[in-house]
């Protein structure tokens, strides 16, 4: 028997979603590199598979030494690159193993399936309800299921073991997009008293990763081929080692340590785009000074594009009393201001450097119409000041223990936040004609990627400026849709000129066309110029190259001799190889 037949463990990636975790794809998620590294610093055999090239060629599920499955999905959201794993698919891959083979299945998905009665019976499978990582250490020493946490030495061993894993080195996204999340802690500083909605505050009293100790990791990440690395696992980035967790209510920030893990991220040159995610309104607002000198720092040395997600989730004091959620809008005003006078400036991609995000949440007790007029109103105040904001999140709660939603109250809402706020926005960040750089293409003619994308013929640079549409995404946290109104080759970058907004995505063309490829398509694409210039533009060249005539000297030379009147953007976007 050759060493490729000899029984292995599969572990399937099915993908983490979590409110300090993330882990569709582009990014990978650190829960699952773990329980690589418990396999890998056993010298176990075992292959890795995300669930979408699971779907695609599924695997023999006999022979195997053991199956994992994370499924961590708990925050529900439109997925352009990847799917999580469902609960329909993850009960087929249980009926779908050889009978006598032991299957953990581990996750908050997994968790929130159950309580709703999900309880599947077959024999050597163990639903872990805590860490799937130390759940998966102890059967393999001890031979037998019990629900385990790590601890601290496991958790450093096993983040740096999963640095190096296959689910790194076998990552399908490994040489495109793949951005690595590490965790740098876990738990929530509103242990205690966290907000009821959320799963955080059920992780405990925050425990921390030394600055060295992420280094490491990442390092190792990047050994491997890893280049992009965002911050995960806080819940608030602003206390990261802050002082008087246990004590305060309000913990007291503390600059240095985080300065020392961002600036040595960035001494490697091997990094390329940084972000991180959370960010808690109150701590900033009642601790301006230190959250100033945090603030500093991450417009230092976090890539342009970087957002922080403000969790107020509604400005109604009635709702933030019942829900004990963690600040009030004046908390969030106050941290809104700090981020705008440090971080709305542009960096080389095109984006301003910091900002802050800001999320809603429909459904909380306590909630009435009231509640959404209180929540315009804070947005109208921000817009009437003139802070910006990159994203605005809505969304539903879910669980029990929460009312029901007044459907025709939170569609006005929602659609007054989409035109009144989400486009201005957009349009003030990213005016027509600006330029934003590095776009990665991901899907034609549909914002979900296909698997008919993932062919040769969709990466083929030969369908270039072809008729359809393209979607792609910079490559970083939270990145606004962009789509390109013609074919480009997808898991290829491009540079891009804006000229056109949606709610909550924007339209572009690519920022360097040549006039003696540019197609009829990609000219039409262009503002100042409809289908019959573009007709006229296209036919004016072919009779030039037919007579053996070189290129005009300027492109405001083809326009002159098409009979057409040159646009800015055109001016902006068309060029002449100067080579040719």
């Amino acid at each position: 028997m050759s060493v490729e037949d000899e029984p292995k463990w599969l572990v399937i990636d099915g993908y983490e979603d979590e409110p300090a975790a993330f882990g569709v794809p582009p990014y990978v998620g650190f829960h699952i590199r773990y329980i690589c590294g418990v396999l890998e610093k056993r010298n176990l055999e075992y292959d890795y598979i995300t669930i979408d090239d699971f779907r695609r060629n599924p695997p023999e599920l006999k022979r195997l030494l053991g199956v994992v499955i994370l499924a961590g999905a708990v925050v529900p959201g439109k997925y352009l690159r990847g799917a999580p794993i469902s609960l329909k698919e993850t009960q087929a891959i249980i009926d779908n193993t050889f009978g006598g083979t032991p299957i953990l299945c581990g996750g908050w998905a997994i968790r929130g399936w159950r309580q709703q009665g999900w309880n599947p019976l077959r024999k050597h499978l163990f639903l872990a309800l805590q860490d799937t990582d130390a759940t998966l250490e102890n059967y393999l020493q001890n031979g037998e299921w019990k629900h385990q946490r790590r601890n601290q030495e496991q958790w450093d061993l096993w983040a740096l073991a999963g640095a190096k894993s296959k689910a790194v080195t076998d990552n399908p996204d490994l040489s495109g997009p793949l951005t690595y999340e590490v965790e740098v802690y876990q738990g929530c500083v509103r242990y205690k008293r966290g907000c009821k909605f959320c799963i955080e505050p059920k992780k405990g009293v925050p425990i921390w990763r030394s600055p060295e100790n992420v280094i490491r990791e990442v390092a190792i990440a990047h050994d491997m081929g890893v280049e992009h690395i965002r911050l995960g696992g806080m819940t608030d980035t602003y206390t990261y080692m802050a002082e008087g967790v246990k004590e305060m209510e309000y913990p007291r920030p503390n600059p240095e340590p985080i300065a020392k893990l961002l600036h040595g991220l960035r001494d490697d040159e091997r990094l390329g785009i940084l972000h991180t995610d959370n960010a808690n309104p109150s701590i900033i607002a009642e601790h301006l000074e230190e959250s100033e000198e945090i603030t500093k720092t991450l417009v230092e040395t976090l890539s342009d594009g970087a957002v922080l997600s403000f969790g107020l989730e509604s400005a109604d004091p009635n709702v933030h009393t019942e829900n004990w959620l963690n600040c009030d809008a004046k908390q969030l005003t106050s941290a809104v201001r700090l981020i705008n006078k440090y971080g709305r400036e542009k960096g080389e991609r095109g984006l301003p450097k910091l900002l802050p995000g800001l999320n809603f949440i429909a459904g909380l007790n306590g909630e009435t119409s009231v509640s959404y007029d209180l929540n315009l109103e804070l947005l109208r105040g921000l817009k009437n000041e003139g802070a910006m904001l990159r994203r605005i999140n809505i969304r539903q709660v879910e669980g029990e223990g929460f009312q029901e939603i007044d459907n025709d109250d939170f569609r006005v809402f929602k659609e007054t936040v989409r035109d009144e706020f989400d486009a201005p926005l957009l349009k003030e960040m990213l005016p027509i004609g600006s330029e934003v750089k590095q776009v990665w293409w991901e899907a034609h003619d549909g914002r979900t990627r296909l698997p008919r994308h993932l062919e040769p013929a969709a990466r083929d640079p030969m369908i270039s400026g072809k008729a359809g549409i393209t979607f792609g995404r910079q490559i970083g946290a939270y990145p606004i849709l962009i789509g390109m109104p013609y074919l480009t080759a997808l898991e290829s970058y491009s540079d891009v000129v804006i000229t056109g907004h949606g709610a909550r995505s924007i339209t572009a063309i690519e920022s360097k066309i040549d006039i003696e490829k540019a197609s009829e398509s990609q000219l039409k694409s262009i503002p100042g110029i409809g289908e019959k210039a573009a007709w006229r533009l296209v036919s004016q060249r072919a009779k030039r190259i037919s007579k053996g005539k070189s290129h005009p000297e300027t492109i405001e030379g083809w326009f002159k001799q098409s009979e057409l009147q040159m646009s800015e953007i055109a001016q902006q976007v068309l060029y002449i190889d100067s080579r040719k």
